[in-house]
């Protein structure tokens, strides 16, 4: 059985191209950003989303649920960078470009379940987005990339349209990683562009203030402009001088060309079939019928002629 990554780390590069991983790293999964996590909860920036508060102490001491734990495998798979040609008002105009392709928590889960075989009986958890480890925190320690002013993981070459995976594993982290430099510098884009005001001077995001949180994670009315977005927000990637260059889309994550075909108001005649059917094995879900009708209908006004706000 092996002990250390380093015994496996040819097959884990293998499968990685194989399933299309844009950059593999590895780390140890003690969370350098944890006291800023803390900070962050004790100002309340978390919002409504309570559960996050629950996971302060194992973010500070990970070992404490995970004894057995000694590395971090992280992977980067990108979506589209590009929002494909559509129709005035289709439906993919508004929504974020992660949710334009498949549902990226069984598509990484997937990646990284074929991964686990690779180290024979020594034990590891996966998991992409659900754990209580901050995924963008060991990617930077990985040597991934940097935590930009947006909060979001950026790499120098590809910019920041990528998902993380993250996998924990029992053996020893000997795999070398590069601390890569914040090349952020004085610019401020992204805090420039955000029309909420949502990016805090820390690098982290008021939930409140977020259209990702208010149209996705929210429940009740809205109670901020989502500025032309009913799922999600990409202003301040858009902003972003490093997505100049991203890399080709995943094939699990091309944008559907029914939502290029969907105008958004069809949405408010939308039943939980339609709805279901509609977002099969997509993000989108996450935000359910309810709220996405909440989130059209301010975009729309509740007119479902075609017609959208000016």
């Amino acid at each position: 059985m092996p002990t250390r990554l380093s015994e496996i780390w040819p097959e884990l590069e293998r499968v990685a191209r194989e399933e299309g991983v844009l950059h593999l790293g590895a780390s140890d999964i003690d969370d350098t950003h944890a006291p800023l996590f803390a900070q962050w909860i004790e100002h309340g920036h978390h919002a409504s989303m309570a559960y996050l508060a629950k996971n302060v102490s194992i973010r500070t001491h990970p070992r404490e649920r995970y004894p057995w734990a000694r590395s971090a495998v992280v992977i980067l798979i990108p979506y589209s960078a590009e929002r494909p040609l559509a129709p005035e008002h289709a439906l993919s105009h508004h929504i974020a470009r992660y949710a334009l392709g498949d549902d990226y928590h069984e598509v990484l889960d997937r990646i990284l379940r074929r991964f686990e075989p690779l180290f024979g009986d020594a034990k590891t958890w996966r998991y992409v987005d659900t754990g209580p480890l901050s995924d963008r925190s060991l990617a930077a320690q990985a040597g991934l990339g940097w935590i930009g002013r947006n909060g979001m993981l950026i790499h120098e070459e590809h910019g920041s349209y990528f998902f993380i995976g993250t996998l924990l594993t029992a053996l020893e982290n000997d795999i070398s990683a590069t601390t890569v430099a914040d090349r952020c510098g004085a610019c401020t884009r992204c805090i420039d562009a955000c029309p909420t005001n949502a990016i805090l001077p820390d690098r982290t995001l008021d939930s409140a203030r977020c259209i990702s949180y208010a149209t996705i994670e929210h429940r009740g009315a809205l109670e901020i402009e989502a500025h032309g977005n009913a799922f999600g927000c990409d202003i301040c990637q858009e902003a972003c001088p490093w997505n100049h260059a991203p890399a080709p889309t995943h094939p699990a994550f091309a944008p559907r060309d029914t939502y290029r075909a969907t105008p958004v108001t069809d949405l408010l005649r939308f039943t939980q079939s339609d709805f279901s059917a509609l977002f099969q094995k997509s993000a989108v879900k996450r935000a359910k019928l309810a709220g996405m009708l909440r989130n059209v209908e301010a975009l729309t006004g509740g007119d479902d002629r075609g017609m959208l706000k000016s």
